[in-house]
């Protein structure tokens, strides 16, 4: 077993590349199907976010405004809108009394649906561009946890992260949970290497530019990331109070000052290429807009002219804007919630939300690792006569404070708010387990442990359990979107658990209805599936829009098409009478097309 740990050190990086492309792979044929046998029925139709999203950078590069999506920056909106450039699009036109308004939604659909656009060779390139992104970002989190942690530890990371159901189904669609969480992760890994460099007096300028260059990247992919920067001032702060070597405070200080103002730079810099064509008009109504009713008399004026004055500080506007819009959502979230046989309102659905998506919708091996780890680790930790001592050595490095101060802050403000629509919300901090436990099982792999007095070799203990993640991600191919592990009930049943984007958002297997009525030769389908996709794109003549709430039950031998977020969102909403829920028809299920709709036939 040595000798193969000492080869796989020797070849690592070829590991990592030939993960990286299974990660690739993986990522591009279950989000394109079949695609050489026709894009409008192969792969996954768009989901909800992206009806928006990607219409949305190529009208910021085309027209260099920014009145649509303004609640996410524009990196990966920008990345999806690269290749489009070369396909010779129509933007539709925007009438004059909302050339200045946020409609997102209707001008999403009218670009990839009525200007005359091809919306699946649309969604093919910016997906493309995302997945290729998003690759190249799980090659440089190997690349710089090879630095901190050694090959072996950055090569078991980046094998949790390809093998991932929930991070290759996520990685694929243009939406920003998984370019936040890599950047994230590089962030934290940069800055403490940069950190570490500092207090040992040597040359951090290249250290300094590469966390700068990564934080400043994390923001621009949405604005949790802001997060960051209370979380590295705090770890920096707490590791000068630690190391008491003089005159650091005042370094730190000065460089933390300096990291922020670059940063911030390099946003307005970023935004002002967005908002280039913006009038005087526009800005004003925009802040107008957005600007919070109860700070109306604390700045708005002076945030105006701010904006007026130059291209930089008005890209700063914008960007403050954004984060207007998302504290406004988060604090004052409409969202309905379907978990657990229940429907949660603007109160969310608790504590319990989080922990359990993580528990169901993580693979079982990897689980299985990880109170593996937190079992060994805490016995190691906590030996009598080491125990001061392993704390003080755990708060001496710089890598474990910037961590748990990130934790702390990201942890807490997740469980508090309300905004519960998907574990795609935690995937920071999941990206960040996943390093801790591959960080912790370098640490034992050419160990002894004892097992019923017996000493087994742990490598050979967990091999298994790396087993069970390869099948759990080959076995749901290429349903990643839905996945759920056997505490979850299994892909199958993980709906009963939760929808939204942990399972059905809101129209990905729209392309394998319209297929399915196409291979049926179905004349008509009653259709209940929420998405922001217009049906009849891939339905046809067979579209019939269907509402049990407000329809008559259809005939004998008529079919229902049920998406799995209208079944359990009407099935569970207590304000409606048995007679107007799907329960009904539980013996009329015929079958379903791919994992999220359901298939009645009437009797």
């Amino acid at each position: 077993m040595a000798k193969m740990l000492d080869f796989v050190k020797n070849k690592a990086n070829y590991f990592a590349l030939i993960l990286c492309l299974i990660f690739l792979f993986a990522t591009f044929f279950s989000v394109h199907g079949k695609f050489w046998e026709g894009l409008k029925f192969s792969g996954s139709a768009l989901t909800s976010d992206e009806v928006s999203h990607i219409p949305a950078g190529f009208y910021y590069l085309k027209t260099g405004q920014y009145f649509i999506n303004t609640e996410h920056p524009p990196l990966i909106k920008d990345v999806a809108a690269i290749p489009l450039f070369f396909l010779n699009l129509n933007l539709p036109q925007i009438p004059e009394e909302l050339k200045y308004e946020n409609i997102q939604w209707g001008f999403g659909r009218d670009f990839l649906f009525n200007a005359g656009n091809d919306p699946d060779v649309i969604t093919f390139w910016a997906r493309t561009a995302v997945i290729l992104f998003n690759t190249l970002l799980l090659f440089l989190s190997y690349y710089f946890l090879k630095k901190v942690f050694g090959v072996l530890s950055a090569l078991i990371a980046i094998f949790f992260l390809a093998f991932s159901p929930n991070v290759i189904a996520h990685s694929s669609l243009v939406v920003f949970d998984i370019p936040l969480a890599f950047l994230i992760l590089l962030s934290v890994l940069s800055f403490s290497l940069f950190l570490k460099d500092l207090s040992e007096n040597k040359k951090v300028w290249k250290s300094f530019l590469i966390v700068v260059f990564f934080t400043t990247l994390a923001l621009l992919s949405k604005f949790q990331a802001l997060l960051l920067l209370p979380t590295f001032f705090l770890a920096g702060f707490i590791y000068v109070l630690i190391i008491k070597k003089r005159d650091f405070l005042k370094k730190y200080i000065l460089f933390f000052t300096v990291f922020s103002a670059l940063v911030l730079l390099l946003i307005g810099i970023t935004f002002a290429f967005q908002t280039l064509n913006m009038s005087t008009e526009g800005i004003r109504h925009h802040i107008d807009s957005i600007y919070p009713m109860e700070l109306q008399g604390l700045g708005k004026n002076f945030l105006v002219q701010f904006a007026l004055s130059n291209p930089l500080f008005r890209g700063l506007t914008e960007y403050l804007l954004g984060i207007f819009l998302v504290i406004g959502r988060a604090v004052g979230s409409v969202q309905s919630t379907y978990f657990l046989e229940k429907i949660y309102g603007a109160e969310g659905a608790g504590l319990a939300y989080y922990p359990t998506l993580f528990l169901t919708k993580e693979t079982l091996g990897f689980l299985f690792l990880l109170f593996l780890t937190v079992i060994l680790a805490a016995r190691n930790f906590l030996k009598k006569r080491r125990m001061e001592q392993n704390f003080l050595k755990f708060f001496k490095s710089p890598l474990n404070l910037t961590i748990l101060s990130f934790l702390l802050i990201y942890g807490y403000l997740s469980f508090k708010l309300r905004l519960q629509i998907g574990i795609r919300y935690i995937f920071p901090i999941i990206f960040l387990i996943y390093v801790l436990v591959a960080k912790e099982l370098n640490k034992w792999l050419l160990k002894d442990i004892l097992i019923n007095k017996k000493r087994v070799k742990f490598s050979l203990l967990i091999v298994p359990f790396f087993v069970m993640i390869i099948y759990s991600c080959v076995s749901v191919f290429p349903y990643y979107l839905s996945f759920f592990n056997l505490l979850g009930g299994g892909t199958p049943e993980g709906y009963k658990i939760a929808t939204d984007s942990n399972y059905d958002w809101l129209g990905q297997d729209v392309k394998r209805l319209g297929k399915w009525v196409k291979d049926n030769k179905i004349n008509k389908v009653y259709t209940h599936v929420f998405t922001n996709v217009p049906l009849k794109y891939y339905l046809g003549e067979a579209y019939q829009p269907y509402d049990i709430t407000v329809d008559p039950i259809p005939p004998s031998g008529s079919y229902i098409a049920v998406s799995a977020f209208a079944l359990q969102h009407i099935n569970y909403d207590q304000n409606l009478p048995e007679s107007k829920k799907y329960f009904q028809f539980n013996d009329n299920l015929i079958g379903r097309v791919g994992s999220s709709i359901f298939i009645f036939k009437m009797k």
